[in-house]
């Protein structure tokens, strides 16, 4: 539903009543105090949660949007941005709705919860996917956990910039929705919520990218293709390395038995990997080139005898 002030503007209610699927209006109004009409950098910040959203609600299906027109209107503090949306897929129609109403869903979702659950929000987006004939056998696929915080960030971020006695309505043909200012999600990646799973005494190689020369207690580690941090616990082998009594160089490799957190979200998505090293097994040196004048040392105290070099894996 149109606005009362935006009824008594012939112009404007004839834009609105004109839109497509493809079209967005956002209008900011700011407060009776304010002279002039908004900065158009406030509303832009509005536009920039807009594409936060619905490239969420896409997916990988690529979206794009463009600013068609913006208009003030000095005499009532007011700035309207007329956004145009183009979205692949065989049924651009279909799509564009559902990335429209599911925008729709996230404002009232964030304005109107009283417990900000992000299931109850996915659960929605899911009605709406199939209300609108956009399935998982078709483009776009739901939201990921994450990408929906990174569009509720992007939603805070803009309303952040707004006095809450200002007001922001979002038009589509799909419906519109006007914000309220005042309501803020402070910290949108608790919304994860993720619960934790710990695997304790696994047995891991990991190839040494960078040792902890800062005694910080952290190791930048890689794993197969996978680079990570693994935090050493107080009591391994390692501690020989901060007493300088152990060499260990880039490119070594570390046998040990960590503990390994991973961090899910509400559907299931893997968000974090967490390592801590409990006991180093095996320090394997990399091969050194003839011209290393340091003869490698052990994982003995002082010296160790040489060890065998790590062969090419072909």
């Amino acid at each position: 539903m149109v606005s009362e002030a935006s009824e008594q503007r012939s112009g404007f209610s004839d834009l609105l009543a004109e839109l497509t699927d493809s079209d967005v209006v956002v209008e900011v109004v700011a407060n009776a105090a304010f002279r002039g009409s908004p900065d158009v950098a406030k509303a832009q910040r509005l536009q920039e949660a807009i594409e936060a959203s619905y490239r969420a609600l896409a997916g990988p299906a690529p979206v794009q949007i463009e600013t068609v027109a913006v208009l003030e209107e000095v005499a009532r503090r007011s700035v309207s941005l007329w956004l145009k949306v183009r979205a692949a897929g065989d049924d651009e129609s279909s799509v564009l709705k559902f990335l429209a109403r599911g925008t729709l869903a996230m404002i009232a979702w964030m304005d109107g919860s009283s417990t900000h659950q992000l299931a109850d929000l996915q659960q929605a987006i899911r009605v709406l996917a199939w209300g609108t004939s956009v399935t998982t056998s078709a483009q776009p696929v739901l939201p990921s956990s994450a990408g929906l915080v990174s569009a509720i960030s992007a939603w805070q971020k803009a309303k952040a910039g707004l006095s809450a006695d200002s007001s922001v309505r979002i038009s589509t043909n799909n419906g519109s929705a006007e914000l309220d200012l005042a309501r803020r999600i402070d910290e949108p990646r608790a919304l994860l919520q993720a619960r934790k799973l710990v695997n304790h005494s696994a047995d891991m190689i990991f190839v040494v990218e960078m040792p902890d020369y800062q005694a910080t207690g952290q190791w930048q580690l890689k794993h197969g293709g996978t680079r990570t941090l693994a935090y050493s616990e107080p009591g391994t082998l390692l501690d020989k390395f901060y007493r300088r009594e152990l060499d260990i160089r880039p490119g070594d490799a570390l046998r040990c038995r960590v503990d390994f957190e991973t961090s899910y979200g509400p559907d299931h998505e893997v968000l974090t990997e967490r390592y801590r090293i409990v006991e180093i097994l095996e320090v394997l040196p990399a091969a050194r080139g003839a011209a290393d004048g340091s003869a490698p040392q052990s994982a003995e105290p002082q010296r160790r005898e040489a060890a065998p070099e790590l062969e090419p894996a072909s």
